[in-house]
């Protein structure tokens, strides 16, 4: 390790007063979220519960399902206090609990489970080509971990699931990677998947319900507690049903509920799975103040030794060489963008990566309550101390104004993916009928199916798309510009507006289209009329002709008379016709 710093006292005066600040633990709350859509219930019913439909009545049912009414009475009103979300006339959402433990004394009015997680003593991950490890020599384990866990109804009878995890950390490296690692449970990148797949250590978690001690790997633990809710939550649809219907047989009702890997999904992007984390810190807090991270000029260089093996090792006597205070930067620059190489950057990344959505940068927070850190797939919030966690983590495990942020940009983005969905199948019919092919788009094109089909997608849209958008309806200026914030960092709106101009350009592109058919079957249908009025004009000539033949002066004066009048109007006819051919 290169030490980079040259003024000792300059470093000393950075950061005073944190090292007391640092001896204290932090504490943090993650919570990770699953979306279900409602397709994927009304399938998993239609299989478990044939002649069961996935309706707002069923769903309406779990509002009783066990102490939900206890969790909305505690929650729903810290939700309005900081949204109208009356103004979003279609949106109705609800919490809906978990079994909880009984007795609650000491754990908190809504903890579905107590747990030990130990994480391993070395920390394995690829990058870039590179194999790397960290060697810490010490086990962590995170004792008491409380968890709750709840749901969340939908407006569009979709549900979403919400597991959180409560636990106590120390700064230190070996707790700096166990966080890091806790966190790729739910976003595996950078190879740390296979810490699970080998025989190499990995987190284990241990619960306190379980009769006989069972280890479980974290990832098996959230899916194992995932799968325990799903049974009981559709339990609870079987026996208030009011429709008869035939079961299965299936002791378990859904032990195999929808496709338990999408909660460790190796690519966050491709499932419905995010994160909402809370670092209630002191320490921490105040190392990403402004003005702390603007005056940090270098940090400690940490590089690993290569083996023999190829694989590149951080020691734990190099870690503890380290300055505390930028192992701490490190480890929240790396967290926040998800990458547990974090010793890997350099200062500008480092200073970009602990850069707030709030406050902006610029802009100093009076209040000093909170900052704000958004990715595309997880949402942080660094505090000191919030009044407003103390009031909802009981019940739900993080700040329920935070949660709301997260639940209504989560929401939003299902809808922009369903979107986004609905435009790909607008285009495929598009591509299938020939109208995205270069070539003669207008000889074989049949436009009333695409028109009904664009009909149709604009009732779709609204039906499943817009009418369940939520929009900001956040009461404070604070909420909502880190509303905005996240929803540009997780290009909802950008997307929305991004295929909402693709639909309008092939919208006109189809009109224009039909408008050049228009005319092209105009023409064709004149030059139809024109001729009909050629043959009734000669018609008329022929049976003159006869007359003159007959030397009847009378029928020959009719004759001429109607041969003139229908020439001049067939003329009068074609011309004025002619002039609407393309």
């Amino acid at each position: 390790m290169n030490r980079l710093s040259t003024d000792e006292n300059s470093q000393q005066d950075l950061f005073s007063g944190l090292a007391d600040l640092r001896q204290r633990d932090g504490r943090l709350h993650l919570t990770t979220s699953l979306l279900i859509s409602h397709e994927a219930l009304q399938d998993e019913l239609a299989q478990r519960l044939p002649g069961l439909t996935w309706n707002k009545e069923h769903v309406g049912e779990l509002r009783g399902h066990q102490d939900s009414k206890a969790l909305s009475r505690a929650i729903e009103p810290l939700f309005n206090d900081i949204a109208d979300r009356k103004r979003g006339l279609f949106v109705e959402d609800f919490l809906i609990d978990t079994e909880s433990i009984v007795p609650r004394d000491g754990y908190g009015p809504n903890v579905c489970d107590i747990i030990d997680i130990e994480m391993p003593d070395r920390v394995s991950w690829s990058t870039e080509g590179r194999d790397l490890r960290a060697d810490l020599d010490r086990h962590v384990r995170f004792e008491s971990v409380r968890c709750r866990a709840f749901w969340v109804a939908h407006s569009n009878l979709s549900l979403s699931y919400h597991l959180s995890f409560e636990l106590t950390y120390q700064h230190s490296a070996s707790h700096y990677y166990a966080l890091s690692l806790l966190q790729k449970v739910f976003f595996p990148t950078e190879g740390t998947s296979a810490m699970y797949e080998s025989d190499e250590a990995s987190p284990v978690a241990t619960s306190r319900r379980d009769r006989q001690s069972v280890a479980r790997s974290l990832p098996e633990y959230v899916r194992h507690r995932f799968q325990l809710d799903s049974v009981d939550l559709f339990d609870t649809i079987r026996t208030t049903a009011k429709t008869k219907v035939t079961a299965t047989g299936d002791p378990q009702l859904s032990k195999t509920f929808f496709d338990p890997e999408r909660v460790t999904a190796t690519d966050a992007a491709d499932s419905n799975t995010t994160c909402v984390t809370v670092l209630e810190d002191p320490y921490f807090f105040r190392l990403l103040d402004q003005d702390i991270r603007e005056r940090l000029t270098d940090l400690d260089a940490v590089d690993p030794v290569p083996t023999e093996d190829g694989v590149l090792v951080y020691r734990r006597e190099v870690l503890d060489r380290c300055h505390p205070d930028h192992l701490a930067y490190y480890f929240l620059s790396g967290y926040f963008q998800n990458i547990i190489d974090f010793f890997r950057q350099d200062l500008s990344e480092i200073q970009d990566s602990t850069d707030p959505i709030y406050p902006p940068s610029g802009v100093q927070d009076d209040s000093g309550y909170f900052i704000v850190y958004a990715t595309p797939a997880s949402l942080y919030e660094v505090v000191s101390r919030s009044r407003s966690l103390n009031a909802g983590r009981g019940w739900i495990g993080t700040c329920p104004y935070l949660f709301l942020v997260h639940l209504m940009t989560l929401h939003n983005e299902d809808l922009v993916r369903r979107y986004e969905n609905q435009v790909r199948e607008l285009i495929r019919h598009l591509d299938d009928v020939g109208l995205l092919d270069p070539g003669d788009r207008l000889g074989r094109w049949r436009g009333d199916e695409t028109f009904d089909r664009f009909r149709r997608f604009r009732l779709t849209t609204f039906q499943e798309v817009q009418r369940h958008r939520y929009f900001n309806v956040l009461r404070y200026d604070t909420e909502r510009a880190f509303y905005e914030s996240i929803e540009e960092v997780r290009g909802i709106r950008q997307r929305e507006e991004y295929w909402a101009e693709v639909v309008a350009d092939l919208e006109r592109t189809v009109d224009d289209l039909r408008d050049a058919r228009q005319r092209h079957v105009d023409g064709r249908r004149n030059k139809l009329l024109g001729a009909v009025t050629v043959i009734g004009v000669l018609q008329v000539a022929f049976q003159g002709l006869d007359f003159a033949f007959e030397m009847n002066a009378a029928k020959i004066g009719w004759a001429a008379a109607l041969t003139s009048g229908a020439v001049v109007l067939a003329t009068r006819v074609f011309l004025s016709k002619r002039g609407s051919e393309p």
